[in-house]
């Protein structure tokens, strides 16, 4: 009998065992969109665009951090 439930929960984990990987966290549409407009203007920067850049860039780190949006994967 003991045999037969530690055959049952060695095919339970097995089932489930893809379903980790699958965990992903998908960032929301707002905290996508916040991720490349970061990404942008870190970019204009450093091509020499520095008119307000930079204070617009803080602006949405701040907002990125307020709304937890590096917990997820991109």
């Amino acid at each position: 009998m003991k045999r037969g439930w530690r055959y049952r929960g060695l095919v339970a984990g097995l089932l489930l065992w893809p379903m980790l990987g699958s965990a992903k966290q998908h960032p929301t549409a707002e905290c996508r969109w916040l991720h490349d407009r970061i990404l942008i203007l870190k970019q204009s920067i450093a091509r020499g665009d520095t008119l307000g850049t930079r204070e617009e860039l803080a602006r949405w780190q701040q907002e990125y951090q307020k709304k937890r949006c590096s917990q997820y994967d991109y």
